[in-house]
């Protein structure tokens, strides 16, 4: 959903300097899918080359970690300053095999300050009071929760 008077596409640089802190913010999908729309900025070569380039670094394995989240297992990533993504999998058949994920986005107290640009992606870029993805009033949010093992 886009909200209302936002563009269709974010443009928040990948890497920003802000209050002497590198903040990071970089889904290639989202860069690749901006430019589908003709207001958004056109990458040069030389761009797709740099982006192509950090994906690589990215997904070098002697550069990164993996690790498989197992049931009851919880993953804390701070966004700003650590890159983050997930593989594909494919789900159970069965309903209580099912994978159930929950993503909670946390704005804590005495955080780092967020340049402009960033309210595009939060609404809000106070600390403390930032996080989540922007939606209209009158979206519903439904997470049910249960218990599939009694299924």
């Amino acid at each position: 959903e886009v909200p209302e008077g936002m563009q269709p596409f974010l443009t928040i640089p990948p890497f920003c300097w802000y209050d002497d802190k590198l903040t990071v913010f970089y889904q290639r999908q989202y860069i690749d899918s901006a430019q589908r729309f003709s207001e958004a900025m056109r990458l040069t070569n030389a761009h797709v080359e740099a982006l192509d380039m950090f994906d690589s670094l990215a997904n070098d394995p002697d550069l990164h970690m993996q690790m498989r989240l197992q049931p009851g297992d919880i993953q804390f990533v701070y966004n700003h300053s650590q890159l983050h993504d997930r593989t594909g999998f494919v789900d159970w058949p069965e309903l209580q095999r099912r994978r159930h994920l929950l993503r909670l986005w946390l704005s804590m107290p005495g955080d780092r300050e967020l340049p402009e640009c960033f309210k595009q992606r939060y609404g809000s870029i106070a600390v403390g009071d930032r996080g989540g993805i922007i939606v209209a009033e009158t979206t519903k949010l439904h997470a049910p929760l249960c218990d599939y093992q009694s299924r």
